[in-house]
Formats: C-alpha cells, sequence, structure tokens
C-alpha cells in the first residue's frame, strides 16, 4: 500500500498592500495613493520598471475593494486586454502598464473610449507606465495629460537601509525563517531590482518549503548563481 502523501504548509502568494510596499524616498505618492485619490479624478503614477508601480496598482485595488467599491483592474500586457477596455465599467479603473498600448490603434482607440466612458460615468481611473509617450492617437495624447502625474524613484538608487527593509518585509511576507547572516549576504549579493528581488523570494520560498529547511546562506548562494 502506497503510503499517504504529507500535503506541503504553501505560502499564500503574496498580496500587495500599502503596508508591504517599502517605500524608500517615495513616502509622498504613498500617501496620495493611501489616502489622496478622489473619486471621478484621474491619476497617472509613473515610474521605471522595477520601482513598484504593478504593487501600488494592486494595492489601490485591493483598498477600493476592502472599501466596498466597484473597482476593476486592467493589465494593460495580456493580450486580452483590449477586450477588456472596451467592457469594464465601475467606480474605480486601474490600468497597469499603459504604455504597453502605445503604437498599436486598435488598443489606443479601445483606450481612448473607455477614457471617456469612465469620465462620463465619474469614474475615477489610475493608469500606471513608465511614461505617456509615444501614443499616435492625438485625442488620446489629450486625455492622458489630464491625468494627475504621480512620479516613483526606484528603489535600486536608495539606501542600503531601504534594501534592508524589503529583506525583512518579504521575510515576513512569504513566512520564512532566516539561518543566521542571511539578511547581511543578501542586502551585500543580491540584485538591487524590487521585482528580481520577489521573484527570488518565490523561489526560496518553494525550495525551503519543499525541504523543509531555514533560509540559509548556502541556498541563497544557489539560486544567486543559477
Amino acid at each position: 500500500m502506497t503510503a499517504p502523501q504529507i500535503p506541503l504548509a504553501l505560502t499564500p502568494p503574496r498580496r500587495p498592500q500599502f503596508d508591504n510596499f517599502v517605500a524608500g524616498r517615495n513616502h509622498s505618492v504613498l500617501e496620495v495613493l493611501q489616502h489622496g485619490l478622489q473619486t471621478g479624478q484621474w491619476y497617472f503614477l509613473a515610474g521605471p520598471d522595477g520601482s513598484g508601480r504593478s504593487h501600488l496598482a494592486q494595492a489601490v485595488l485591493n483598498a477600493r475593494l476592502a472599501e466596498g467599491a466597484q473597482a476593476r483592474f486592467v493589465a494593460c500586457a495580456d493580450p486580452s486586454a483590449v477586450g477588456l477596455l472596451n467592457a469594464t465599467s465601475g467606480e474605480w479603473i486601474v490600468l497597469d502598464d499603459i504604455d504597453r498600448l502605445a503604437a498599436h490603434p486598435e488598443a489606443e482607440r479601445a483606450l481612448f473610449n473607455g477614457l471617456n466612458r469612465w469620465r462620463a460615468d465619474h469614474s475615477g481611473v489610475l493608469m500606471t507606465g513608465v511614461q505617456r509617450a509615444g501614443f499616435d492617437l492625438p485625442d488620446l495624447v489629450s486625455r492622458l495629460n489630464q491625468a494627475a502625474k504621480l512620479s516613483l524613484m526606484p528603489l535600486q538608487d536608495d539606501t542600503d537601509q531601504s534594501f534592508a527593509d524589503l529583506i525583512e518585509q518579504l521575510l515576513q511576507d512569504f513566512q520564512l525563517t532566516a539561518g543566521h547572516g542571511l539578511a547581511d549576504y543578501l542586502l551585500r549579493h543580491a540584485p538591487r531590482s524590487p521585482a528580481r528581488l520577489v521573484r527570488l523570494f518565490e523561489r526560496f520560498s518553494e525550495q525551503a518549503r519543499a525541504e523543509r529547511r531555514v533560509l540559509s546562506i548556502p541556498l541563497a548562494r544557489a539560486y544567486l548563481s543559477d
């Protein structure tokens, strides 16, 4: 008879929230996103890749849903984005990576029509992207420029303390036990990119839990050398 398998105690996916975002020098932006967004207004959250745009977009969505609002999220890099833009409505619309739609006529038209519909519905709109440049449709460019701009500064240009805070936050989020010296080792050797660091911790979590072991320097070294 085959022995029954013992299921692994897997960590739930990391849930983007305001309280697990390491702000670095972005406290003023975080304050606006938490407490300053007004229904019916448009906002554009700008920042380079890895600056936390998607995390904060999801945090805004989760906060609005927790308040009972009708909030909808569209990942503009997704192949289904055009269809979603044409059909989505709600009190809040969160559009992640809108610059992925630039220079694609059908996608630009869908975004333009969506913005017109949401303006008529008095929906609040939060858009994210590296920048608002690159769009060909003049009327869309005019609409996008009506959004108040919030600019994120990347954490990789920040202090060691910000990265130490991020490592500590990720250990908590993934419910990992760190071995002696692990945090200092990661601070010296891990990638200075929050997005890459999160992906690294996702791999750490899977391996450490599968092998019932603490997150040690040898385990971290093995993944960082890949």
